[in-house]
């Protein structure tokens, strides 16, 4: 499975793209809480999964089957 570094948006950077080929933050469909749903964030050779961004902000979905 592959996911493209296409970087994010944050809902205050008014449709900027930030971080093109060199980061990239994706949703998760499983949901946090009313505010907040888990998310996978990476760059390099880092990898993350929080839960600590609201839903306003811009992240990628890749639908995977």
């Amino acid at each position: 499975m592959e996911f493209p570094a296409v970087g994010y948006r944050y809902n205050d950077s008014y449709g900027t793209l930030n971080n093109a080929g060199s980061e990239g933050t994706y949703w998760s469909s499983v949901v946090y809480n009313s505010n907040n749903a888990y998310n996978l964030y990476f760059y390099s050779s880092y990898l993350n999964v929080s839960n600590g961004f609201t839903k306003r902000f811009s992240f990628s979905v890749r639908c995977v089957r």
